[in-house]
């Protein structure tokens, strides 16, 4: 019989997981409790799953709008919000879709020339432009860190991951980025570093250049958070960055991290600016954040959480989606970013424990 992760899970909630839907404080001093999920937040999800459906195409990769023909890095972001929602490729009622997913991004790893640094040889896709070169390498790393462990095809995807892992990391500059002539060089690191721990966590060797990102980002961090240049844009997405790295290296009390998260918060809580104006890197910024969030939990979840999630509802649209509305402007992956968002409380992602 397959045991997946989810199902390991499941099976001791109360050592793996955090109680219940329910979240929050409830001592005398915040007495402040919270439901994760609403019923219009579920529907927001079920809604915006059903139009992802609609971008996979035949080779089982997703285009980033409908009928557009399939991207590295937009299906890697599918892929886990649909596994966000408790989807494998053994079990859930997407799994076939997961596994289509699963089988297009091997494919394309398969089809890396013996020396490439990078799954695609495209340049200037919308992931390239504003994230960084690498970017679909960076998605497709972390996606299948996600998937191993889930009882389908192991030796593939760990050879595939190992791989990328690799590539990526022998692409890697000696000050620990991956180059700095995107829209968000930052955000494009940050990125790099993510997928490299989810490699990490799911057993792989990174030679170490997860640590090289780190000293990178903070070294970056330090000298910029906290000092407003630019739009609130700029702003926002260095800000995610800050926390997400800091947070997870157990430096939540650096004064660097409690000023990004402060920043972060009086952003997305003072007006809708944040939502109405946002593009795929605030979309990918929201899950950033809500990740490290529910994962450190209150009072910084329950700051965090209810805000997003009732803010970006607000901005869905009819059809289910969610638009970008600059830079990176793909529905599929603004889409998949946001429902990764309404779904975080279910923790069935790895990097949702990690």
């Amino acid at each position: 019989m397959t045991l997946s992760r989810r199902k390991l899970l499941s099976a001791a909630p109360l050592v793996l997981l955090p109680t219940g839907r329910l979240f929050g404080e409830t001592s005398e001093k915040t007495a402040k409790v919270f439901q994760e999920f609403t019923p219009e937040s579920e529907e927001a999800a079920r809604r915006g799953t059903a139009w992802l459906m609609k971008t996979i195409n035949r080779d089982g990769g997703s285009g980033v709008d409908i009928g557009q023909p399939s991207d590295i890095g937009t299906s890697a972001m599918v892929g886990l919000a649909l596994m966000s929602q408790g989807n494998t490729p053994v079990e859930g009622p997407h799994s076939r879709v997961v596994r289509q997913i699963l089988d297009y991004l091997l494919q394309q790893v398969k089809l890396m020339p013996p020396d490439a640094n990078d799954i695609t040889q495209a340049v200037r896709t919308q992931l390239q432009n504003k994230i960084g070169r690498h970017a679909h390498s960076f998605f497709a790393i972390l996606f299948l860190s996600q998937v191993m462990g889930e009882g389908w095809e192991p030796e593939r995807i760990r050879l595939a991951t190992n791989r990328l892992v690799k590539a990526v990391t022998s692409a890697q500059t000696a000050e620990g980025h991956w180059g700095n002539q995107s829209w968000a060089p930052t955000l494009g690191t940050v990125m790099g570093w993510v997928a490299l721990r989810g490699a990490h966590f799911a057993g792989f060797k990174v030679d170490a250049s997860a640590k090289k990102v780190a000293d990178h980002l903070i070294q970056v961090m330090r000298s910029k958070i906290g000092h407003r240049s630019g739009s609130w844009m700029h702003t926002f997405y260095k800000n995610a960055t800050g926390i997400r790295v800091l947070y997870a290296l157990g430096m939540e009390e650096d004064p660097v991290a409690k000023k990004a998260f402060a920043d972060a918060l009086n952003t997305v809580t003072k007006d809708n600016t944040p939502f109405s104006q946002a593009g795929g890197e605030e979309y990918l910024a929201f899950h950033l954040i809500t990740e490290t969030m529910l994962q450190k939990g209150d009072p910084e979840w329950s700051q965090w959480y209810p805000t997003v999630r009732d803010k970006m509802m607000d901005v869905q649209n009819a059809d289910g989606s969610w638009t970008g509305l600059h830079c990176i402007t793909s529905r599929t992956f603004c889409t998949a970013a946001a429902v990764l968002v309404l779904s975080a409380p279910n923790r069935f992602l790895p990097i949702s424990q990690q």
